[in-house]
């Protein structure tokens, strides 16, 4: 019979040894992955905090114009924090810094507190921020004179 010819010998499968290696192998994989990953993490809540802000600020803008009335962001770089108007505070994440220049010279140039204005006509007071943590930095540009908010991702420079 053709179609019905076995074959002579032993059925092949894997060896308790050759399972042991693999699993030693798979092993070492995920002890080695979350050092990998936790890098990315930090990157993602960076880049996360760098697009709340720029949400932020479009949304103060935007209630600038409709309600017809100066609106304002703090933003603390000495206390980590920021808000919009009277809304709730929220805190930067650990190991992250933030840095503003604003588009005029402040009155005391160690000031740690900035304050954000977003008037009726659309304009703001304008602004340069920066977060950065670790490698990866983020930069927010206020347009002073027609409120665009733009960000943009570059490397950190501590210099």
């Amino acid at each position: 019979m053709k179609g019905t010819q076995q074959k002579a010998g032993r059925m092949r499968g894997f060896t308790l040894l050759e399972m042991m290696v693999v699993l030693v192998i798979a092993g070492l994989l995920f002890a080695l992955t979350p050092p990998l990953f936790t890098g990315a993490v930090s990157g993602t809540r960076l880049k996360g905090l760098a697009r709340d802000l720029v949400t932020m600020m479009r949304e103060t803008r935007s209630q600038a114009i409709i309600r017809n009335a100066e609106q304002q962001m703090y933003l603390d770089t000495e206390a980590r924090h920021y808000r919009a108007g009277d809304n709730r505070v929220l805190h930067l994440p650990e190991g992250v810094t933030m840095t503003v220049q604003p588009a005029t010279a402040p009155d005391d140039p160690a000031q740690q507190q900035h304050v954000l204005r977003f008037f009726p006509d659309g304009s703001s007071s304008g602004a340069k921020i920066s977060v950065s943590g670790g490698n990866h930095g983020y930069y927010l540009q206020l347009d002073w004179l027609t409120g665009r908010v733009t960000i943009s991702e570059g490397p950190h420079d501590d210099g």
